[in-house]
C-alpha cells in the first residue's frame, strides 16, 4: 500500500502519494474531487482551494418519497450451524419467537401507504423455513395494492427447495441470494448442518435447479481469510459460472480492544487482495469485454464516483437504517430502527451509532468514504458499545484510507479502464 500525505485547507483536502506523481483535491462538503499530475505547490493548492470553494456544490440526492425498502426477519430459526454466525445467540436457541403473519401484514399496510415502489426482502434465520408465511405476505401485498409496484427478494442458505417453494419463487419473481463459501472442502467446514454434515452438495444442487427454472439468483461468499479472496473469485466465476456475486468481508465478533490487532491484520491484508482483484477485473474487461460485478468493490468505488448516492456508510447504501427509505421488521411485526441493531431500544445508542460516536466528524475524506458503522459489529449488541466500536474504527479508518489511495493511483494510471469496468452500465 502506498505511503501518502493528507492536508486540509478548510473544507478542501489534498491527498498525495509519496511518489509525487499526482495529487487529489477533494471538496469534502460534497465529495467532488479532481486529480492533477505532479507535486502540488502551496500556490497551486491555494488557487485550487479557492476555485473549489467558489464553485457551487452539486445538489445532494433527495430521498425518494415514492420508494420504500423493507427487510423482514421472518424467523429466528435456522437449520445450519455456521461457525461465524453473528446472530447465533438468536438462531441456535431451542425456543425462538413465532412468526405473526397478520401483524406483519398490518404493519406493512401502514408503512407502504402512499408509496409507488416497494421492495420486500425476507431474511432470517433461514427464511424458507417460513415459505408458507412468505407466500401469504406476498399474496396479501400483490392482491390488495395494485397501485404499488412490488419486488421481492430473500437471502437463504440454499438448503431448502421443493416444488411448492419453487412455484412461489416463480409466481412472485422473488430474487434469491444464496451463501456459498467456496468449494465443498472449504464451505462444509464453515456452513454445516446442525448435525455436523456438510451442506455444499445440497446447496449447489438447489442452485442449479433454480437457474434451470429461470429464478434470478445471486451468490454471497464470506471471506474468512483474505488470502482466499482470489480462490473464491475464481470458484464463483469458473466453477459456478457466475458473473455477479458478493465477496463479503467477515464481520468480527469482537470483544473490544483485545481483538483490534487481529481486526487490523485482517483488513490490511484484505485491502491488498481487493486491489489485486480490481486489477484482475479490469484486465478481464479490457481483454475480453466481459464485465464481472463484485458488489463490495462496486460499492467502494461507487462512493468515490457518486458520493451523494451512497449514504451513511451502510453496506445497504443508499438505504441506511437512519433513512426513511428503509425499514426493518421483526418476525412479530414490530419495526426496528436498523437491521443490524436487532431489538436495540436505547435511543442514545441509536443516535450515537448514526453519528459514529463522533469518530468521523472531522475526517478530511468523509465525503467519499464508506465509514465503519458500529451496527455491523456483533459484539456491539452486548456490553459497552463505545468500547467495542472505537478501537476497531481506528483500525478500519487506516485500512480504508490506504485502499482509497491505492484506488487513486490505479485511476491515475488508467482512469478510462477503471470507469469503463466499474461505473458504466
Amino acid at each position: 500500500m502506498p505511503a501518502y500525505s493528507i492536508e486540509q485547507k478548510g473544507d478542501i483536502t489534498f491527498l498525495q502519494p509519496s511518489s509525487g506523481k499526482f495529487f487529489v483535491a477533494l471538496d469534502n462538503r460534497c465529495g467532488r474531487w479532481q486529480m492533477f499530475d505532479g507535486n502540488a505547490s502551496e500556490a497551486q493548492k491555494a488557487e485550487i482551494a479557492a476555485s473549489l470553494k467558489e464553485s457551487p456544490t452539486p445538489d445532494l440526492m433527495e430521498p425518494d418519497d415514492d420508494y420504500l425498502e423493507v427487510v423482514i426477519f421472518i424467523t429466528d430459526r435456522c437449520n445450519l450451524g455456521c461457525v461465524y454466525c453473528k446472530y447465533a445467540d438468536l438462531t441456535q436457541l431451542s425456543e425462538v419467537r413465532g412468526t405473526d403473519v397478520e401483524q406483519i401484514c398490518r404493519t406493512l399496510e401502514k408503512l407502504i401507504r402512499g408509496k409507488k415502489q416497494v421492495r420486500i426482502t425476507f431474511q432470517g434465520g433461514e427464511p424458507l423455513l417460513m415459505h408458507r408465511e412468505i407466500d401469504q405476505i406476498c399474496a396479501f401485498l400483490t392482491g390488495n395494492f395494485s397501485e404499488i409496484e412490488f419486488s421481492f427478494a430473500l437471502q437463504s442458505n440454499g438448503t431448502l427447495l421443493n416444488d411448492a417453494i419453487l412455484e412461489m419463487l416463480k409466481q412472485y419473481e422473488i430474487t434469491v441470494g444464496i451463501t456459498i463459501d467456496g468449494p465443498a472442502s472449504q464451505h462444509d467446514l464453515s456452513r454445516p448442518f446442525k448435525n455436523g454434515e456438510g451442506s455444499f452438495a445440497t446447496i449447489t444442487s438447489n442452485l442449479e435447479r433454480l437457474q434451470k427454472n429461470n429464478v434470478r439468483c445471486g451468490v454471497l461468499s464470506v471471506i474468512r481469510d483474505p488470502d482466499e479472496l482470489e480462490a473464491l473469485f475464481r470458484f464463483n466465476r469458473e466453477e459456478l459460472g457466475l458473473n455477479s456475486f458478493y465477496l463479503k468481508p467477515l464481520e468480527f465478533a469482537d470483544s473490544g480492544a483485545e481483538s483490534s490487532e487481529e481486526f487490523s491484520a485482517y483488513y490490511g491484508k484484505l485491502a491488498d487482495r481487493q486491489l489485486e482483484l480490481i486489477q484482475e477485473l479490469i484486465r478481464i474487461h479490457t481483454t475480453s469485454g466481459e464485465r464481472i460485478h463484485e458488489q463490495m468493490l462496486k460499492t467502494v468505488l461507487g462512493k468515490m464516483f457518486r458520493p451523494s448516492f451512497y449514504n451513511d456508510g451502510c453496506i445497504r447504501t443508499p438505504s441506511c437504517g437512519s433513512n426513511e427509505r428503509y425499514k426493518s421488521m421483526n418476525c412479530d411485526g414490530s419495526v426496528q430502527w436498523c437491521a443490524h441493531l436487532k431489538n436495540q431500544q436505547d435511543e442514545a445508542v441509536k443516535q450515537r451509532s448514526k453519528e459514529r460516536y463522533g469518530f468521523c466528524a472531522d475526517c478530511p475524506i468523509s465525503s467519499i468514504c464508506l465509514s465503519f458503522c458500529p451496527a455491523v459489529i456483533p459484539g456491539y449488541r452486548h456490553g459497552d458499545p463505545e468500547a467495542c466500536y472505537l478501537p476497531l474504527a481506528k483500525r478500519f479508518c487506516t485500512y480504508r484510507r490506504q485502499m482509497m489511495m491505492s484506488l487513486f493511483e490505479l485511476m491515475h494510471e488508467n482512469m478510462q479502464a477503471v470507469t469503463a469496468c466499474f461505473m458504466q452500465k
